[in-house]
Order: C-alpha cells, then structure tokens, then sequence
C-alpha cells in the first residue's frame, strides 16, 4: 500500500522478460552494471539474495570519491516477482544503528515485456523529501534505464 506522503515510486515497461530482469538483480556481476546511474561504479561487497541475506556495495563517483554504503538485508526475495529490501537491517536480520528506507521492488508481466516498479518508504516525510532532493527520481530512474538495456540485450 503505497503513501503519497512518505513514498517516493518510479516505474518503467522494460521490453525483456521477467527472468533476464531478476538474472541482473540476483547475479552480483550483472547487478553492479546497473546498480548506480553512470558514470558512478558500483562494487558488490556482498549479495546473499535470501530474506534474511545481506547485501552491501561499493560506489565510486566520477572524481574518485567512493562511498561505502553500509550492509543492507533483503526481507523478502519472491522469484521473480518481489524483492523488498531495508538499511534498518544487516545480514541474519541484525539491526542496524539507522535506518533511512526500505525498499519494495515488484517485477508484472506486461503484454510490451515486464513493468519494474521500485518504491522507497520512508518512516516519515522528511525522509521521503530528503530522498527526493538527493535525486531519488532521476537516479533510480537512470539506473532502471541501464537495467534495461542489460535486459533487453541478453534476449535472443
């Protein structure tokens, strides 16, 4: 159930089949040439993609700044359809010291190949706003951009 009030979404129809879309959020080398909006370069650190795994990447900005983002969990892993994911926890659901999302991610059949829809819920509104002026739209929409072109290029 989404809040307009302290949800942030964006969605887009990628011409490729659900199964090549999840291959590149499963496969860690497949995630890190998507993961970020270029020129930024993401490192996998760790991907156990299970509910209760931990994940936690490496990104490297266009003037060498790299930011250690620290280790996430996935809540639940649904294949191929859902993937929801947090930074409140960390691997065999340790909590962490902060939290600033969670993150629901759902992959539908569409009759143009599949509609991925990412949604960031924030505890409240100053989060949602602060997500929003760090680019949430523009960099995750460039990054479902990327995703999409992997997919659509691993089809026959």
């Amino acid at each position: 159930m989404s809040d307009n009030e302290r949800d942030l979404t964006v969605s887009r129809i990628i011409k490729a089949p659900r199964a090549e879309i999840w291959k590149a959020c499963q496969e860690p080398d497949r995630l890190v040439q998507w993961w970020a909006p270029a020129p930024v370069t993401t490192e996998s650190i760790k991907h156990d993609f299970f509910a209760g795994g931990g994940f936690a990447t490496t990104m490297r900005l266009a003037d060498g700044t790299i930011i250690e983002a620290g280790e996430g969990c996935f809540l639940e892993v649904v294949a191929p359809e859902r993937i929801v994911f947090t930074d409140a926890l960390q691997g065999g659901w340790r909590p962490n010291e902060e939290a600033f999302f969670a993150a629901v991610i759902t992959l539908e059949q569409h009759p143009d190949g599949t509609l991925y829809t990412a949604t960031a819920l924030h505890k409240n509104a100053q989060d949602r706003q602060k997500h929003a002026e760090m680019g949430f739209i523009d960099g995750w929409g460039k990054a479902i951009a990327q995703l999409a072109r992997l997919a659509e290029e691993q089809q026959p």
